[in-house]
């Protein structure tokens, strides 16, 4: 072999190891899934929870159209949510429906748009609460609203601002600026 037959070998043995080289740092390095805090966890479209007591007795049914969890501020937010609450009998006490809802780590459930909260049982005085805003802890079923609220009962209507009340033991009370309309029953004797 000549030496410049050499020499060709060799530079042309070094070109393909630089271009080599330069390919293998090129080449796409593998993707990294980067979240963003504003990005949920996780979605999902109708959701149907059941949540038990350490006791194992049904507290309550969550069912949402779709649900976006965000495990970086611990909140899931519902969309047409609908709460049913149980009694320890596992009797449908309560319906609570909105337009959405947020449900924090402490268990507190905040309604927004369109609340009704429906008696589920024949014996409950209260039958229907409506507002626009509400929040329920879903451990002392205590409800609270700073918005209008509107009470229905068997025989009366009350409007009023800011209710404080609890739906395990089946009463609201309206704070202020209270109207209240009663219906009077006549009870009809028999000759």
């Amino acid at each position: 072999m000549s030496k410049t037959r050499r020499w060709v070998i060799i530079l042309l043995s070094l070109a393909a190891l630089v271009l080599i080289g330069i390919n293998l740092t090129t080449q796409d390095a593998p993707e990294q899934v980067t979240t963003s805090s504003t990005d949920p966890t996780y979605k999902s479209q109708h959701t149907d929870s059941l949540v038990y007591s350490p006791e194992g007795a049904l507290n309550y049914r969550l069912v949402a159209q779709n649900v976006e969890y965000f495990s970086a501020d611990g909140v899931s937010w519902f969309a047409q949510p609908l709460l049913t609450t149980f009694d320890k009998d596992k009797i449908p006490t309560w319906s609570i429906k909105a337009d959405k809802a947020k449900l924090t780590d402490d268990r507190m459930l905040y309604l927004y748009g369109h609340v009704e909260v429906n008696a589920l049982t024949a014996d409950a005085q209260l039958r229907k609460i409506t507002t626009d805003n509400a929040q329920i802890n879903l451990v002392t079923q205590d409800v609270t609203s700073d918005d209008q609220v509107t009470l229905y009962g068997t025989t009366f209507n009350s409007t009023g601002l800011k209710m404080r009340g609890n739906l395990r033991s089946k009463n609201a009370e309206l704070i202020e600026k209270v109207r209240s309309f009663y219906e009077i029953q006549n009870k009809q004797t028999q000759p």
